[in-house]
């Protein structure tokens, strides 16, 4: 099964979006809804249950869910 070429789309920007956070985060002054890893790892989710994947967007996926977990436990040490 292919993936949704939206879907390959999607897990583009929300990497995107992971790696700039991973490189500012610490200097955001202020909080917002997309600073928060959760936002971004729902996002995910949704995206992975509307749509049909493949093994190359699995695995997209598996990393980009680390990765998001890596900064969330980096926040609760911080607090």
């Amino acid at each position: 099964m292919h993936a949704d070429p939206n879907l390959q789309h999607d897990l583009m920007q929300i990497r995107a979006a992971i790696s700039l956070l991973e490189q500012t985060r610490a200097y955001l002054s202020l909080p917002m809804p997309n600073s928060d890893p959760a936002y971004w790892k729902a996002r995910l989710k949704t995206a992975l249950d509307t749509r049909s994947h493949d093994a190359l967007a699995d695995q997209l996926a598996t990393e980009l869910c680390r990765r998001i977990d890596r900064m969330e436990h980096a926040a609760s040490i911080k607090h």
